[in-house]
């Protein structure tokens, strides 16, 4: 799909927190240039992609949903069921940014329109604004309020006004959702250090019912308590993972406690065979010669699985992409598809036919052109997988880690062990 961006929302619109590398690139936080991003992808090997379309052939009797890659497209009306129950873990991101933050974010915005202005490039426009700080959740009349007195000319102005700013917060920044009770996945570049955690809030269920009314949002604040809480960051692979409070917000709620115990949590998995990409009848012969199982047959691989996006594009309630999806390639570390996605969709889980997360959403792949025009050719996630092998990495000098991967996350050691008393229990 192509969409036409004026150099200000380029470097803006899905840039608007400027984190620290704002100048020198679009980084994985944007839509990133390919020519930096491919640098940085490696295509999984032809071992691994053989143990994915075997994986992917084989009929698990014991799952709820048991879609095969290559057959039928019928799953069991449960589909919807579990979609829900992943859905409910799903939360808006908003910050509330401090006075040094807002100072922070008006100087950067005026040193690039005073960069735009001197290449003869339109600067920020009310629509920009809007667009970048999701006006579209607010009230009509606060729109017009936030702009009223200002130059058309010079939108941007508004933000100065430090009462005027008071009036977004909070304002929508991403996607997370829970991997663990307490513990909260999301993007690296959403998240990167503790100060910007200071400032930011889960916003649980903002969502709206079948006839369109707006729910309620429960609220949680992150846990920066040395002793309690938890930030675990990395860069190359943008995921961050920190802890919320056991407690929401309001203190009203307070018996509702930890967020899991309300909402769930989505499991993350060791297992790097959850989902196929598209192969074509050429390649599957090749791969068949190094270990395809051969019943496995010629034309039904040739589109990637889909995959299931949930998540909060610009900020707002509850969405939920599961047409027009599909894998487009699987690289060691990253993952990427045709899908619809948007600014405040970083950190949103992917899932696949099964709901099993494959993937933490964290950008778009485009084709800038030199008429303002940009071709989005990919959505890409960071695999899930891969984000359990650095966790596992680090559990050797963290606690923390360490029991966050012994509760909460999937790995072939508990599946080994899980069919090892399984198959105890059925000899017994």
């Amino acid at each position: 799909m192509s969409i036409t961006i004026t150099s200000s929302r380029q470097r803006l619109l899905y840039n608007w927190f400027l984190p620290p590398i704002f100048r020198e690139r679009l980084n994985l936080s944007a839509i990133p240039f390919p020519a930096k991003q491919d640098a940085v992808l490696d295509l999984i090997d032809d071992s691994d992609l053989v143990e994915i379309i075997n994986s992917r052939f084989e009929i698990n009797p014991s799952s709820r949903i048991s879609a095969v890659f290559g057959q039928p497209d019928f799953l069991p009306f449960s589909f919807l069921e579990l979609g829900v129950r992943r859905g409910a873990a799903v939360c808006r991101l908003v910050r509330e940014f401090s006075e040094q933050a807002r100072v922070e974010l008006v100087e950067k915005i005026d040193a690039l329109e005073n960069e735009l202005k001197n290449s003869q490039k339109a600067i920020l426009s009310q629509e920009d604004i809007e667009e970048i700080f999701s006006f579209s959740e607010k009230e009509p009349d606060s729109i017009q309020q936030f702009f009223d007195g200002i130059d058309t000319n010079h939108s941007s102005d508004a933000l100065k006004d430090p009462e005027r700013f008071k009036k977004l917060l909070p304002i929508p920044i991403a996607t997370g959702f829970l991997v663990g009770s307490s513990y909260l996945l999301t993007n690296h570049h959403v998240l990167p250090n503790e100060e910007v955690c200071a400032e930011v809030i889960a916003q649980f269920g903002y969502d709206q019912d079948g006839l369109g009314r707006k729910i309620p949002p429960i609220e949680y604040k992150l846990d920066l308590d040395p002793e309690t809480g938890f930030f675990e960051t990395n860069e190359e692979l943008d995921y961050t993972l920190v802890k919320l409070q056991d407690r929401p917000k309001d203190s009203n709620l307070s018996i509702l406690g930890r967020a899991g115990d309300r909402f769930g949590w989505i499991t993350l998995d060791e297992n790097s065979t959850n989902i196929a990409p598209p192969i074509d009848d050429k390649r599957l012969i090749e791969l068949q010669k190094i270990g395809v199982q051969q019943n496995v047959p010629q034309g039904k691989l040739a589109q990637g699985e889909p995959v299931n996006i949930i998540q909060h594009p610009k900020g707002k309630r509850k969405q939920v992409i599961l047409s027009s999806n599909r894998v487009i390639d699987i690289y060691k570390k990253f993952i990427r598809y045709e899908a619809d996605a948007d600014f405040s969709s970083s950190g949103s889980p992917v899932f696949n036919q099964q709901w099993q997360l494959v993937a933490l959403h964290n950008s778009a792949v485009a084709n800038i052109k030199t008429d303002s025009t940009i071709e989005i050719v990919a959505e890409q996630g960071v695999r899930a997988c891969e984000i359990v092998k650095d966790l596992q990495q680090k559990s050797s000098n963290s606690t923390k880690i360490k029991n966050f991967i012994d509760i909460f996350v999937d790995t072939k050691e508990k599946e080994a062990e899980n069919k090892s008393t399984t198959q105890a229990v059925q000899a017994y």
